[in-house]
């Protein structure tokens, strides 16, 4: 019986801590890194060769203007392609809720379609959003 569920074999571990890269196999048991160094590739059920290939955790994008797109395209597709595994949205105070259903067309005005990919979410409240829906959109006057 293999001892890991998958083995991630002979990458180069780029941990995050800032230290030097190095060359390792990452084993996985139940969704976990449960062992980083050199393991046998018979202790896992599966194998991935990494070889020449640079094994990371996923990088979070804390600054984001994927509120609308996440709608067409909740991949989030171009973040995906360069490495990002996280986002977070609503952080300029843009965002579609809360708003008043005379208000839902200019919203929507905001919207441009384009093309990407991603996976996990978080999501701040849009503070414009919020203002307008409580204090209607002369709030937004300078």
């Amino acid at each position: 019986m293999a001892d890991y569920d998958l083995l991630v074999k002979d990458g180069i571990v780029v941990d995050g801590t800032r230290s030097q890269r190095y060359r390792a196999d990452v084993a996985i048991r139940d969704g976990k890194i449960a062992t980083i160094g050199r393991v046998r590739a018979s202790a896992a059920k599966r194998v991935l060769d990494a070889t020449g290939l640079v094994v990371a955790p996923g990088f979070i994008d804390l600054h984001t203007h994927y509120d609308a797109q996440l709608f067409w395209d909740p991949y989030l597709t171009l973040s995906g392609w360069h490495g990002v595994t996280s986002v977070v949205i609503g952080n300029c105070g843009f965002g579609f809720a809360p708003v008043r259903p005379q208000m839902r067309e200019r919203a929507m005005l905001t919207m441009t379609r384009k093309r990407s990919r991603m996976t996990s979410r978080a999501a701040n409240g849009g503070e414009s959003s919020a203002r307008v829906a409580t204090a209607g959109s002369s709030s937004t006057a300078r």
